[in-house]
Parts: structure tokens; C-alpha cells; sequence
């Protein structure tokens, strides 16, 4: 599948469940994350929220990046 751009606005609403993929120290992970909306749109940046449980935010943390995929109807 092709990679297409778009507004970042367009792309979070309305607000769709996101998938939050992340890596640390070769532990790869992904998680469903509900939680996600548009803090602005230029520059474009975008918000979301992990409970300090979830796996992910470990990896978050010791890591310093994730990824934020939105995945199509398909």
C-alpha cells in the first residue's frame, strides 16, 4: 500500500482509533489507542493518551518516539 499525504486535520476527524506502534532495545509493540486528537494543524501536531500500565508507555519512555498510524477502511 502507498503511503498518501494529507491535511493533518482531515486525517483525525472525526476522531478515529489510532494505532500507536513503538521500539525499544528490539522489542517492537503496537497498541489500539482511542484516545487521539488534532492539536494543530500548522505546524502539524497531534495528541494521544496511554495509561501509565500500558506496555507501550514503557517503550515510549525508554525509547523517546513512537509512531501514530491511521489505518484506512480497508
Amino acid at each position: 500500500m502507498a503511503k498518501v499525504a494529507w491535511k493533518p486535520g482531515t486525517m483525525l476527524y472525526p476522531v478515529p482509533a489510532v494505532l500507536v506502534t513503538s521500539h525499544y532495545d528490539g522489542i517492537d509493540n503496537v497498541c489500539t489507542v482511542s484516545w487521539a486528537g488534532t492539536v494543530c494543524t500548522e505546524p502539524p501536531m497531534i495528541s494521544i493518551s496511554l495509561r501509565p500500565e500500558r506496555y507501550s508507555f514503557q517503550l515510549i519512555q525508554q525509547s523517546k518516539e513512537f509512531v501514530v498510524n491511521i489505518p484506512d477502511k480497508k
